[in-house]
């Protein structure tokens, strides 16, 4: 027997469908965080960039839903797997990243592997006796290599490891720096430009 607040794998999916059919509002990141990317990794600052628009024929909102791995498409990916009896192999570690603080990159406060999977990768995140903020949440980031371009993979609860789905269009277009930051529970949904650790994710 269910729980009758529990809602049934189609009314979840129909949701999502809703959804992708608007589109979603772009804001760009808080003033200075592209400055701090710029000087942490020594690269020059971007030029101001509008997001990345979507492949012909799709909204953006579905782009940001197949790319965003959200919790709750994968919560219901898991059940319908569990339910069909199939099982999404982890594979091999194909890239790694050492996580500091941009004032401190000798100081190595965590880690990051980008594992395969059968489809996409699982980006591991993992410090040490874990990690939470009291005035807000930790959001996992990836960055664009351009420095132009970044997107939230999920938030990062006060475990010690946190796993997230990935799509491969982005890792093929470039996003492969994990930026935790601290975020303040304001409904903004750009960066706070407050950095806790960042690495990039290299073979």
């Amino acid at each position: 027997m269910t729980d009758s607040n529990e809602l049934p794998l189609d009314a979840v999916a129909d949701r999502f469908r809703r959804a992708a059919r608007s589109e979603p509002d772009w804001s760009s990141p808080s003033p200075g965080t592209w400055d701090a990317i710029a000087a942490a990794t020594g690269l020059p600052g971007p030029a101001p960039a509008t997001p990345e628009p979507a492949p012909a024929g799709v909204s953006r909102r579905q782009w940001l839903f197949g790319l965003g791995g959200l919790a709750v498409g994968g919560a219901a990916g898991l059940a319908v797997g569990w339910l069909t009896g199939g099982r999404d192999e982890i594979g091999d570690t194909v890239r790694r990243a050492v996580l500091t603080p941009l004032d401190q990159p000798s100081q190595q406060l965590g880690r990051a592997e980008l594992l395969r999977r059968s489809v996409g990768y699982s980006l591991a995140v993992e410090v040490p006796g874990g990690l939470s903020n009291p005035d807000g949440y930790v959001e996992v980031w990836l960055i664009n290599t351009d420095l132009t371009r970044m997107i939230s993979v999920g938030v990062f609860a006060a475990d010690e490891v946190g796993r997230f789905t990935v799509d491969d269009a982005l890792i093929d277009s470039g996003y492969l720096i994990v930026d935790l930051s601290n975020e303040p529970f304001d409904d903004e949904p750009r960066h706070s430009g407050d950095t806790i650790m960042r690495g990039e994710l290299r073979a």
